[in-house]
């Protein structure tokens, strides 16, 4: 019998929130990956109206001191966000050891607005239920 069910093996959380459209920078709250094994975050993308945010994903010890994930910790990558790309989902896997993530996106070219969101899953948990 296949089992389907996932739900105890994931965990999902809001780094970034949906909200108003976004005009500037914004940097999503911290996400712990302690008593996981595995990450990928997740950009949701809505209507972009103009403008340009480039999506970075940060990681941490502390989460006090922050560095840009290095390319080789990633699995995949984030493309930049503008009103030609919009409407889209985008997904990277998270490959690094640190404890702690979140996503910052970085307003490139000024913008009357943007929508979007992002969620960290993080799965194989040490302990079940995730």
């Amino acid at each position: 019998m296949t089992v389907r069910d996932i739900n105890k093996e994931v965990s999902v959380v809001t780094t970034i929130a949906p909200a108003a459209a976004a005009t500037a920078t914004t940097t999503g709250t911290t996400v712990d990956l302690a008593n996981y094994r595995a990450a990928m975050v997740v950009l949701h993308i809505g209507v972009v109206t103009d403008g340009t945010f480039v999506p970075t994903l940060e990681e941490s010890d502390n989460d006090s001191d922050w560095s840009t994930v290095a390319a080789g910790n990633l699995s995949g990558s984030f493309a930049s966000v503008t009103a030609a790309a919009d409407e889209t989902i985008q997904e990277v896997g998270y490959l690094g050891t640190k404890r702690y993530l979140r996503l910052v996106m970085t307003e490139t070219v000024a913008s009357a607005g943007a929508l979007f969101s992002a969620t960290v899953v993080r799965g194989r948990p040490l302990t079940k239920p995730a």
